[in-house]
């Protein structure tokens, strides 16, 4: 068996050796082209509604595609929370922040493995974006939340944890500003002409997309083929592969198939796979995100991770078999993940979820909608006290009770002397897990961002395996790799997508009024 640098080596030659097979080369006169574009959007979540607004902005004439039936990808189905630094939210709490804390955060979840040149332009650049949204008619709720791997609370979210309460308001705004949006639109290759240079784009209209995680998407034949001529640039914004079962599991085989995914299903590796074909140079591949607070007791993404946003901030998470803690519940993701999967299968093969519990006060941290919906999907349950907990998930009540008492006096002296899990005051209220009812979920990983992807640099240009810019091709957002080194921290992915989406979509009309 190929060993995955092997395989991963092989990709990139895969890539370069192809190029010429598959690219299309010509002159803008030796093709038929159906329509004339200044920026083609590829993709249609957080990256790609910036980068089409942003362009509009610019005036240029502007088409957006997305080869689903409908349209937001992973961001329509995100929690929509982004943290930035120095917000009016931090500013109004008096939490004390800088960019470079920001920096330090990001790169420890990263395992220093990140790009620091595109780290720190999110860091900068963030709260401008986000104050960019509120423009375009996104509204947020009066909410500032800590992530875990976070030193100080910083994120915020929109007025329902949703992340098509952002991407919608953006799309609506392209829109009514002069932007195309079309739906069932795939990407098969690109255009270029003899220097190289991106000139255009062959799609297939009417693309029916067929989700079967034992076939290759390369196999859908359908939809009808038609040319763009692109004038100025095109902007890859079309996400990761999380869903795509075997190319994740040929990365990493350690994340086997029957690992549940957040993500939506067109999340594969097709658009990845036709940018190798065309000598796109890729980076960290093989780092593959779990996130820790997915649940059992559902599929998909779900309504544990917003929940666990208190759950873990003002709550605990124990070990079923003992009741005893068993890592900082605000870690980065990476970090708790390992710790739930090196802990949870028992000698005989079976599976022990561990259990992450609040109080009434640390509830508090979400919605009642959010709560009302858990409680009605039976991922969350509530009990009226801890022994009635205890019993319901087979937990010694004696351990558990012992965890929570100890984790009530490090909240109340500001310092856990197990884990070293950083406290603050929610609503100057003490969350100490004495004021039932409790809310508990039984918690498992779940695969849910790639952090690799294609080269780009602070001008979210693409590069070649020659480490040179490929003219015309711009990329941003999580088909990105590089800004989140091993581990991205969480929270952090709206900022990038909103960022560089905005740099991409920029860049690429500029191109178009040099042309």
């Amino acid at each position: 068996m190929a060993s995955r640098r092997d395989f991963l080596n092989g990709m990139m030659l895969f890539g370069a050796a192809s190029m010429t097979q598959t690219s299309l080369f010509a002159n803008e006169n030796s093709i038929k082209w159906d329509e004339e574009w200044d920026v083609l959007v590829v993709g249609s979540g957080f990256a790609g509604s910036a980068a089409t607004c942003q362009a509009i902005e610019e005036g240029a004439k502007t088409l957006m595609i997305d080869k689903m039936p409908v349209l937001g990808g992973n961001s329509a189905i995100n929690g929509g929370a982004i943290a930035v630094v120095n917000s009016s939210f931090q500013k109004d709490r008096g939490i004390k922040d800088s960019y470079e804390l920001y920096v330090k955060d990001i790169l420890k979840a990263g395992l220093g493995l990140n790009r620091m040149d595109l780290v720190e332009v999110i860091a900068k650049n963030g709260n401008s974006a986000y104050e960019w949204t509120l423009q375009k008619g996104v509204y947020y709720r009066n909410a500032l939340g800590q992530f875990g791997g976070h030193s100080v609370p910083r994120t915020i979210w929109p007025e329902i944890n949703s992340g098509g309460k952002i991407t919608i308001p953006l799309q609506e705004f392209a829109m009514k500003n002069g932007a195309t949006i079309r739906t069932r639109v795939i990407l098969d290759d690109f255009v270029r002409d003899e220097s190289g240079k991106i000139i255009g784009a062959k799609v297939r209209e009417n693309y029916d997309f067929d989700f079967d995680t034992t076939k290759d998407e390369a196999d859908n034949k359908s939809g009808t083929v038609k040319f763009y001529k692109i004038k100025g640039g095109i902007v890859m914004a079309t996400g990761g592969f999380s869903y795509d079962v075997k190319f994740r599991q040929e990365i990493d085989p350690a994340i086997t198939p029957e690992l549940d995914c957040t993500n939506h299903y067109g999340a594969t590796a097709y658009a990845l796979k036709t940018m190798m074909r065309n000598n796109v140079k890729t980076v960290d591949l093989k780092w593959i995100q779990l996130g820790p607070w997915g649940s059992p007791d559902e599929k998909g993404f779900g309504i544990a991770p917003v929940f666990a946003i208190p759950a873990f901030s003002y709550g605990i998470m124990v070990d079923a078999r003992t009741g005893k803690r068993f890592v900082n519940e605000l870690a980065d993701r990476k970090i708790r993940s390992d710790a739930i999967l090196k802990m949870h299968k028992n000698p005989d093969g079976s599976i022990t979820h561990p259990v992450v519990i609040c109080d009434s006060v640390g509830a508090q941290g979400t919605t009642k909608a959010n709560v009302y919906r858990g409680i009605h999907k039976n991922v969350i349950k509530v009990f009226d006290t801890l022994k009635e907990l205890a019993d319901f998930y087979n937990i010694p009540y004696e351990g558990l009770k012992q965890s929570v008492d100890n984790y009530t006096k490090y909240a109340r002296n500001g310092k856990d002397e197990e884990f070293g899990k950083p406290f603050f005051k929610f609503k100057d209220v003490i969350p100490d897990l004495t004021k039932p009812p409790f809310y508990a979920w039984r918690a498992l990983p779940k695969v849910h961002h790639t952090m690799g992807g294609v080269k780009i640099d602070t001008e979210a240009r693409v590069y070649d395996n020659d480490d040179k810019p490929i003219e015309g091709l711009f990329a941003a957002g999580e088909a990105v790799g590089g800004p989140h080194g091993a581990s991205r921290l969480g929270s952090c992915a709206i900022p990038d997508c909103l960022v560089f989406g905005r740099i991409a979509g920029k860049n690429a009309a500029n191109l178009a009024k040099k042309g």
